[in-house]
């Protein structure tokens, strides 16, 4: 694989890894959408869709049709092969020892909205199955605080549901949007964590 730019994505790759993607999990999971029209696809937005199992990485990509970058714990860049390919596949290291982003990271967040492009930001920040966990406020401060040199102002937060019903031989997969949320300044990073993790309880809530 060539050289992969610490913070672009190789797009082509991506693509054909969503398509293998697709073709393998399609047999298991099947995957009903409700809100699309609720996303922005145009322009930077930070989508934030519950977090149970490793399976929701795959599931938001499947998702949204366009390629997005991923919020990735810092360990899965500690080689080589596992640091190229995740950054071939849209990942952003995140020491969580650390909450505060490494100024590397700062800047690759700065490029990747200055360039139009979407983020997904598990706000739980780790597994939380069953329920729907505290949103960790801190790194959705440091988007705040990007979101002033950008032409629209405002990020848009996209919370996301993600619940799973076993249906062997096999499993049901229903995501759902929500509407967008977005806030002035840093200064409302803890009101508009909470108004997210609501806003996906909302959406994880059984019909």
């Amino acid at each position: 694989m060539s050289r992969v730019n610490p913070d672009r994505l190789s797009k082509w790759f991506y693509r054909t890894m969503r398509w293998l993607t697709r073709q393998s999990f399609q047999r298991y999971f099947r995957l009903a959408v409700e809100g699309l029209d609720h996303w922005p696809m145009q322009g930077p937005a930070i989508l934030c869709p519950k977090h149970q199992r490793w399976e929701d990485v795959p599931i938001v990509g499947l998702t949204f049709p366009r390629p997005l970058y991923y919020v990735a714990k810092v360990e899965l860049f500690q080689n080589l092969a596992s640091r190229t390919l995740v950054q071939a596949l849209g990942g952003i290291p995140l020491d969580r020892q650390r909450p505060q982003a490494t100024l590397s990271t700062f800047r690759s967040l700065n490029r990747i909205l200055q360039r139009q492009e979407q983020i997904v930001l598990f706000p739980e920040g780790t597994y939380v199955p069953g329920q729907v966990g505290c949103g960790k406020h801190r790194f959705i401060q440091l988007l705040l605080r990007l979101q002033t040199h950008l032409p629209q102002k405002r990020l848009p937060f996209i919370p996301v549901g993600i619940r799973y019903q076993p249906d062997p031989p096999g499993c049901q997969v229903r995501v759902r949007i929500g509407l967008p949320i977005t806030t002035e300044g840093p200064e409302q990073a803890g009101n508009l964590t909470r108004q997210i993790m609501a806003a996906i309880e909302k959406l994880q809530a059984p019909d």
